[in-house]
């Protein structure tokens, strides 16, 4: 098989079951399933290998990270942890650690974050996004941490998550330069201004 993917169908005729108890499979998660953006669903080739005894499950180690600005955002946290699950079966991960919170891409003190990226005991981190894991210096991230980071999809920014992550910019430097209470005050000036020009 070369194919890196096959249809439900033809990975059925392979295994010899019915079309229907693969697709019951995949429904409740006991086969990885990869879902084009057409909807059409495909198994992977390492898993009906698998199946058929020819090859053992990767040895990868995978450690799953995700990332919403605020806990009002809790169904997009959910959906992006999905994503990143089927993604890593798709690929024949062992998913060894999963770590999502709530936070800003710009807070270098998020302690789930931290801790996870401290323990390291994985082969590859999975992010949907390179904003996930930091607003920037992502960079520096891929040189010096002793795993592979993987990101799943390349798309724009959020732009609810971008607002959020200047927002506490702001704040930051605002209470550094005019003290905590005066800079509250500047801060809401500032956002003020922000959205005014946004109209």
């Amino acid at each position: 098989m070369k194919a890196e993917r096959v249809p439900i169908v033809k990975a059925a005729k392979i295994l010899g079951v019915n079309p229907w108890t693969l697709r019951r499979y995949a429904y409740s998660g006991k086969m990885p399933c990869i879902v084009s953006e057409t909807g059409y669903r495909y198994v992977p080739t390492w898993w009906i290998e698998q199946q058929l005894g020819k090859t053992p499950r990767s040895g990868t180690r995978c450690a799953i990270y995700a990332r919403e600005s605020s806990s009002e955002n809790k169904a997009a946290l959910e959906s992006q942890l999905n994503g990143l699950r089927s993604f890593a079966t798709a690929k024949g991960y062992n998913i060894v650690q999963i770590v999502s919170e709530y936070g800003s891409g710009v807070d270098d003190k998020r302690e789930k974050l931290t801790k996870l990226i401290t323990k390291s005991d994985f082969d590859v981190l999975l992010i949907e996004h390179k904003d996930r894991l930091t607003r920037f210096g992502f960079s520096w991230f891929e040189t010096l941490c002793p795993f592979r980071i993987e990101v799943i999809n390349v798309a724009e920014n959020d732009e609810h998550d971008l607002m959020d992550d200047l927002v506490a910019i702001i704040t930051s430097f605002s209470a550094r330069l005019y003290g905590q209470r005066r800079g509250r005050k500047k801060t809401e000036a500032a956002i003020k201004a922000i959205k005014e020009t946004e109209t």
